[in-house]
């Protein structure tokens, strides 16, 4: 199953639609998104682009998505809602969230390679 697929399967099984590309693409950085989001739509679609678009121009997306993966895997408190989204995956989800992570790491794509390990630990 290819990295993608298993996105769509384990956030998106009732097909609903993630958030557009162009937004992804004028908003680079998912940390940074002004008010209270939906981590668990939110998150995976950022996910779903970098696997789209990997070989696209968008090495910003990508990088902010590892990043705040890597911020969200060392998170060890559920109450910080910025920071949760580890706590709201289901063992599946957490599971793709690793995947993606480690295909990070095969793909030739331009990021912190140590800190994409660092995060593998944390989602491990």
């Amino acid at each position: 199953m290819n990295i993608e697929n298993a996105i769509r399967e384990a956030f998106f099984p009732d097909g609903s639609a993630p958030i557009e590309d162009e937004f992804i693409e004028k908003n680079t950085d998912i940390t940074w998104l002004p008010g209270k989001i939906d981590l668990l739509g939110w998150v995976p679609s950022y996910m779903l682009w970098c696997a789209r678009n990997r070989d696209a121009n968008g090495n910003l997306v990508i990088d902010h998505t590892v990043n705040a993966l890597a911020e969200y895997g060392r998170s060890k408190n559920p109450d910080i809602e910025h920071l949760n989204f580890k706590f709201l995956c289901n063992p599946k989800q957490r599971d793709v969230v690793l995947n993606f992570l480690q295909w990070c790491l095969t793909e030739e794509l331009l990021v912190d390679k140590e800190q994409v390990r660092r995060a593998c630990k944390n989602w491990g």
